[in-house]
Protein backbone atom coordinates (compact mmCIF):
# COMPACT_ATOMS: atom_id res chain seq x y z
CA UNK A 1 0.00 0.00 0.00
CA UNK A 2 1.22 3.23 -1.03
CA UNK A 3 -0.73 6.49 0.42
CA UNK A 4 -1.23 9.70 -0.23
CA UNK A 5 0.91 11.64 1.47
CA UNK A 6 -1.32 15.22 1.46
CA UNK A 7 -4.71 12.62 2.77
CA UNK A 8 -5.31 11.80 6.14
CA UNK A 9 -7.93 11.88 9.18
CA UNK A 10 -7.73 11.92 12.38
CA UNK A 11 -10.86 10.29 13.89
CA UNK A 12 -11.55 10.28 17.75
CA UNK A 13 -14.05 8.49 20.23
CA UNK A 14 -14.74 10.84 23.10
CA UNK A 15 -17.99 9.30 24.68
CA UNK A 16 -18.11 7.42 27.81
CA UNK A 17 -15.48 8.91 29.47
CA UNK A 18 -13.24 7.25 26.76
CA UNK A 19 -10.48 8.82 24.66
CA UNK A 20 -9.90 6.41 21.63
CA UNK A 21 -8.01 7.91 18.65
CA UNK A 22 -7.36 5.98 15.03
CA UNK A 23 -6.43 7.38 11.65
CA UNK A 24 -7.21 7.38 8.21
CA UNK A 25 -5.05 7.45 4.92
CA UNK A 26 -5.74 7.38 1.82
CA UNK A 27 -4.74 5.04 -0.58
CA UNK A 28 -2.79 7.03 -3.38
CA UNK A 29 -4.40 6.46 -7.26
CA UNK A 30 -7.61 4.59 -5.14
CA UNK A 31 -11.05 5.57 -3.99
CA UNK A 32 -9.72 4.07 -0.48
CA UNK A 33 -8.80 4.71 2.77
CA UNK A 34 -7.36 2.58 5.56
CA UNK A 35 -8.19 3.09 9.22
CA UNK A 36 -5.33 2.11 12.04
CA UNK A 37 -5.94 2.38 15.76
CA UNK A 38 -3.38 4.59 16.87
CA UNK A 39 -0.70 2.61 18.97
CA UNK A 40 1.09 5.33 20.51
CA UNK A 41 -2.19 5.38 23.31
CA UNK A 42 -3.24 2.93 25.80
CA UNK A 43 -4.79 0.05 24.14
CA UNK A 44 -5.58 -2.25 26.87
CA UNK A 45 -9.23 -2.26 26.16
CA UNK A 46 -8.48 -3.78 22.96
CA UNK A 47 -6.37 -6.69 24.33
CA UNK A 48 -9.15 -9.03 23.22
CA UNK A 49 -8.91 -7.59 19.42
CA UNK A 50 -5.22 -6.84 18.87
CA UNK A 51 -4.07 -10.33 18.67
CA UNK A 52 -6.75 -10.69 15.09
CA UNK A 53 -5.44 -7.32 14.19
CA UNK A 54 -2.13 -6.41 11.62
CA UNK A 55 -0.01 -4.08 13.54
CA UNK A 56 2.16 -1.63 10.78
CA UNK A 57 4.80 -0.24 11.63
CA UNK A 58 4.37 3.84 11.47
CA UNK A 59 0.70 3.58 11.20
CA UNK A 60 -0.59 1.20 14.10
CA UNK A 61 -3.40 -1.98 13.73
CA UNK A 62 -5.17 -2.48 10.78
CA UNK A 63 -8.62 -1.99 11.78
CA UNK A 64 -10.84 -1.71 8.43
CA UNK A 65 -11.07 0.45 5.71
CA UNK A 66 -13.49 2.29 3.32
CA UNK A 67 -14.33 2.91 -0.15
CA UNK A 68 -14.48 6.02 -1.14
CA UNK A 69 -12.67 8.93 -2.51
CA UNK A 70 -13.48 11.80 0.10
CA UNK A 71 -13.55 10.57 3.39
CA UNK A 72 -15.32 13.06 5.59
CA UNK A 73 -14.98 13.26 9.59
CA UNK A 74 -18.88 12.56 10.41
CA UNK A 75 -18.51 8.98 8.03
CA UNK A 76 -14.70 8.44 9.47
CA UNK A 77 -16.55 8.59 13.35
CA UNK A 78 -19.29 6.01 12.23
CA UNK A 79 -17.89 3.65 11.09
CA UNK A 80 -15.06 3.63 13.56
CA UNK A 81 -17.98 4.17 16.50
CA UNK A 82 -18.93 0.86 14.28
CA UNK A 83 -16.29 -0.97 15.05
CA UNK A 84 -15.79 -0.21 18.55
CA UNK A 85 -19.49 -1.60 19.28
CA UNK A 86 -18.63 -4.57 16.93
CA UNK A 87 -15.58 -5.30 19.44
CA UNK A 88 -17.31 -4.59 22.37
CA UNK A 89 -15.11 -1.85 23.50
CA UNK A 90 -18.04 0.80 23.78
Amino acid sequence: MIFDSKQHLHIGYYENDLDIEAIAYKIKSEDKWIVFLDSEQDLNMFKDTLNQLELYENYGYKIFSVEVDDLSYEYGLEKFTEWLKVNKVV
